[in-house]
């Protein structure tokens, strides 16, 4: 039995004892789980509406979306091109660290469904030169708060698909994230408390709360402010999500339509229409199919879980599990399944990097976290 399986867990979810902010009643149930609010949907005849709206005769394309070849963004694309026949044009970021399969299904999707995509990679490997310079930081000085920190450069995705909505005269913008996954404890590490509606969280989380928990974490540790990554940094906190700054204020004239605040996420649903009209696949050797097409995911799990025990999936089937998604003994099965490390997977992105030596890196003994860390890493 492994450390994670001795923790103490809600008993009403299965959030861990470990989790940010975290209390228990008398029960045992969490307070999370007390002020949780289910989510309301604006329905799908809403949805329709809006996105016809934007439709032009004269246009090519009547909305643009955002694909990675994962799940949700396929679906939300066969939502648009299939059911409701709009001309949509998909946007692919050429993430250097996507997994292969992601690729097999954006290239799958597209033909599937007789759809225009246009690709775009950041300029002089800033992505992969943000990601080492910000991993080796943390390492230097571990902190769960400060994790996403390696992922900065996917915030420029937003703005780039912003500038192709532009380029062909398109009003509207359609993501496909769905209301389960902003994760909650990310949230509570930078004092965002979570206890409100999660459409206020998603515009909080990028303002003033946000950054100012952002900022405290880049003053524990200044080597995140490097000159390669202030710039990045900057049109992250501008285009964090489609409800932060750059895209209300910047592009007041694009309408951003979040497919899943308007049609309930079903998970069985998603799965079986992308795998049976797109050919989707998810790889065989992960036990989950939520956020495999990129390779970073594997090594934040496993700095999730030497700084929290725990990763993004407790607090994903916690709040599956409160929507009454997902029995609480469903969720602990795939828990049991799904934490587990892909070291294969982390050494192979480590390498692609030329982040196969830590031996440079003074570490105190006395941190067990940052050692154990390095450990399996070079081990």
């Amino acid at each position: 039995m492994t450390e994670n399986e001795y923790l103490k867990r809600c008993s009403r979810c299965i959030l861990p004892e470990t989790t940010p902010n975290i209390t228990f009643d008398k029960d045992g149930v969490c307070n999370f789980c007390h002020s949780h609010v289910k989510v309301q949907y604006e329905g799908e005849s809403k949805l329709k509406e809006l996105l016809y709206s934007h439709r032009k005769e004269s246009n090519k394309y009547d909305c643009v979306i955002g694909v990675s070849g994962g799940r949700d963004s396929s679906y939300a694309l066969l939502k648009l091109a299939k059911d409701y026949n709009l001309k949509v044009l998909a946007v692919n970021y050429e993430n250097p660290f996507t997994d292969p399969q992601a690729k097999t299904n954006i290239e799958n999707a597209v033909e599937a469904l007789n759809v225009d995509v246009v690709s775009f990679k950041l300029k002089n490997n800033i992505h992969e030169k943000t990601f080492k310079h910000n991993f080796t930081s943390w390492l230097r000085k571990p902190s769960p708060a400060s994790i996403p920190m390696m992922c900065i450069a996917c915030k420029l995705i937003l703005p780039n698909i912003i500038k192709y909505a532009k380029k062909y005269d398109v009003k509207c913008v359609v993501t496909g994230g769905n209301p389960y996954e902003y994760i909650s404890f990310k949230r509570e590490l930078l004092n965002v408390s979570t206890d409100e509606n999660y459409m206020n969280l998603l515009t909080k989380s990028f303002g003033i709360k946000g950054f100012g928990g952002v900022a405290n974490e880049m003053l524990k540790n200044p080597l995140y402010c490097h000159p390669m990554c202030i710039p990045t940094m900057i049109t992250g906190f501008l285009y964090g999500n489609p409800y932060s700054f750059g895209p209300r204020f910047l592009s007041p004239d694009i309408e951003f339509i979040d497919i899943f605040h308007y049609i309930p996420w079903q998970e069985e649903e998603v799965l079986s229409r992308i795998k049976q009209e797109l050919n989707w696949e998810s790889p065989k050797r992960f036990s989950s199919s939520w956020r495999f097409d990129c390779t970073v995911s594997h090594l934040k799990d496993l700095m999730y879980m030497k700084t929290l025990n725990m990763t993004e999936k407790d607090d994903f089937y916690a709040k599956m599990v409160r929507e009454d998604l997902i029995t609480r003994e469903e969720a602990l099965i795939r828990l049991k399944d799904e934490n587990k490390l892909h070291m294969n997977e982390i050494r192979k992105l480590l390498d692609s990097t030329g982040i196969n030596d830590l031996s440079h890196l003074q570490t105190d003994k006395k941190d067990i976290i940052l050692k154990e860390l390095m450990a399996e890493k070079i081990g």
